[in-house]
């Protein structure tokens, strides 16, 4: 049943939209070219939006059902395919330029995932955290996300209510899952015959 549900999700994650449309539309391409510049486009892209977001303010609750919705499509599609799908242990597909692009691709998920932190610490969650007056919100909501995800402290942003100690230890977890379980599976052994 869970691995019933794991897999179905895979079709509510937009990534997956995206790279089927982009197959159709290149349909004499190679398909595993065109999947590989639809992930590449379709990463660059949901980094664009937040940083618009944050740079020009956007709040409001569909940009914030949007931001959680990137957030856990991104660690879901990390724990699909590093950790769940089926190819990922097979040793024969395992290149070295298949294991750098993954794990560079993973370096990129936690990044994201700290960049969509900061964005929900800056502005829909402003008022559930204490800020010092010494840095922009901005760059304080940024150096508070990082730090936050590797259990740093960072003495400039506070929680300050139920909400905001909830956030962070969400961001925790997170964290945690990409740090440890996606981690340990996404750098396996070369086969280098």
């Amino acid at each position: 049943m869970v691995d019933f549900l794991i897999k179905k999700l895979k079709y509510l994650n937009l990534v997956e939209l995206y790279k089927h449309l982009l197959v159709s539309i290149f349909k004499n391409q190679n398909k595993l070219t065109v999947n590989r510049i639809a992930i590449d486009s379709f990463i660059i892209i949901k980094w664009i939006l937040i940083i618009v977001l944050l740079k020009y303010h956007v709040n409001n609750i569909g940009i914030t059902i949007v931001v959680w919705y990137l957030l856990f499509s991104n660690l879901y599609t990390y724990f699909y395919y590093h950790i769940w799908y089926n190819d990922t242990a097979n040793d024969q597909h395992n290149t070295p330029e298949r294991i750098r692009r993954r794990f560079l691709n993973l370096l990129t998920s936690i990044g994201f995932s700290n960049l969509c932190f900061a964005f929900l610490y800056r502005l829909p969650y402003l008022n559930e955290f204490e800020w010092s007056e010494k840095i922009p919100l901005t760059t304080k909501a940024l150096w508070f996300s990082f730090a936050n995800s590797l259990t740093a402290s960072y003495e400039f942003v506070k929680p300050i209510s139920k909400d905001g100690v909830n956030l962070t230890i969400m961001q925790l977890i997170i964290s945690f899952v990409f740090l440890t379980m996606i981690l340990g599976n996404s750098i396996p052994k070369t086969n280098n015959n």
